[in-house]
């Protein structure tokens, strides 16, 4: 069993390779620091399992989970995160990851998703299982992946948003009127199924 632990954070590595050399000893499991040190240990090593932190040095939101399958299709990807899963959990999983697990999560939860995972089953946590049973059939909390949904401009507007701009100074960057960029914007809440800038600014971070 080939493991490949991607986390900037030492001692939360540290951590994960001693609680997955419990559960298999003779796992062999290789670090990288982040993302693109991590793409290239895929290159090299043929790998099983990828346990990744997506608040990661070099990451790319939710198109890690791509990435990491164009170098080894079949590997299975438990996403590891400080982030709330009641908001990250769902749209990683719709990406193709195999388990959401967050860092506050037990020792026994751990292991619980690692031999979900190796089972080839998918893994989240009974909250966010409470969640999916509630909303099925509820469109209207599917995720969208904003390059799927949005068009260039709007793109170009969301994206300058997401760098701390006002509708005043979109507008004179793209040479618009400042009524045309609030227009632009409730476009993009409606498309993005958000309510507030806060919110937004999640969905940005969301998908890189």
């Amino acid at each position: 069993m080939n493991v490949l632990i991607i986390e900037d954070h030492p001692l939360i590595r540290k951590g994960v390779k001693m609680t997955i050399s419990e559960i298999d000893k003779d796992a062999e499991v290789m670090q990288a620091g982040d993302f693109m040190e991590g793409l290239s240990l895929l290159e090299e090593f043929e790998t099983d399992v990828v346990i990744l932190d997506i608040d990661i040095p070099g990451g790319e939101g939710i198109r890690m989970i791509n990435r990491i399958r164009e170098k080894q299709e079949d590997v299975r990807i438990l996403v590891h995160s400080g982030h709330d899963e009641k908001l990250y959990a769902l749209p990683y999983m719709q990406s193709g990851a195999d388990g959401f697990l967050s860092k506050t999560a037990s020792h026994d939860d751990f292991v619980l998703a690692w031999k979900t995972i190796i089972s080839r089953q998918k893994y989240v946590s009974d909250k966010i299982q409470e969640i999916l049973l509630a909303n099925v059939g509820n469109t209207d909390r599917k995720v969208e992946d904003p390059e799927m949904c949005l068009s260039s401009r709007e793109l170009h507007v969301m994206r300058l948003l997401g760098e701390g701009k006002s509708n005043k100074e979109i507008a004179i960057t793209l040479q618009l009127k400042e009524n045309t960029i609030s227009t632009y914007k409730k476009r993009i809440y409606t498309k993005l199924n958000v309510n507030d800038d806060r919110s937004l600014m999640k969905k940005i971070e969301l998908y890189g």
